[in-house]
């Protein structure tokens, strides 16, 4: 289901942070495979990144990323790990139009990010979702949604338009 949020505007601004803390945590993290596999000829893996996330978040250089959604910063590294071990697996049969992971920009990349189901995190009641970190939203839809039995993940994005969407997958 696509919904139509409205978020106010600490959850407008919290959603655009989160977005831009999901890039900066995808582009860091491919910078540091890229010198790690220089330096060693090995990668990192998804474990390992979360581990070095969660120092990082300690860093007080980096502590604004506490701020954000835990499980979407790990959404961003999960991506990172799939499209590096694409890269590789399809290097290695000699496939080369899978081309290398690509850092995220400012201007070009697709603003969203997507969260998890865990712990009753993500609920849906009558015209309002409830998002980690974001609390209740409401949103436009003219559907019943109270059949939903089971919450995937949900992907917050933001059309150039300004506005906000909330993709829920569902069972």
């Amino acid at each position: 289901y696509k919904l139509r949020i409205c978020p106010n505007k600490d959850q407008a601004e919290l959603i655009d942070k989160t977005i831009g803390s999901s890039r900066f945590i995808y582009n860091y993290f491919l910078n540091e495979r890229v010198e790690q596999y220089k330096n060693t000829k090995e990668s990192s893996s998804y474990f390992k990144d979360c581990k070095k996330l969660a120092e990082l978040k300690k860093d007080y250089m980096f502590s604004w990323l506490k701020n954000c959604d835990k499980f979407s910063l790990e959404s961003s590294l999960k991506d990172l790990d799939n499209s590096y071990q694409n890269f590789f697996r399809e290097f290695k049969k000699g496939n080369s139009n899978q081309g290398f992971p690509k850092f995220k920009s400012k201007k070009i990349a697709r603003l969203s990010y997507r969260t998890t189901f865990t712990n009753n995190n993500i609920e849906i009641n009558d015209d309002k979702i409830k998002l980690p970190k974001l609390k209740w939203i409401k949103f436009r839809d003219g559907r019943d949604l109270s059949n939903i039995s089971k919450i995937f993940n949900v992907t917050i994005s933001k059309s150039k338009s300004g506005k906000y969407f909330a993709s829920v997958c569902v069972e």
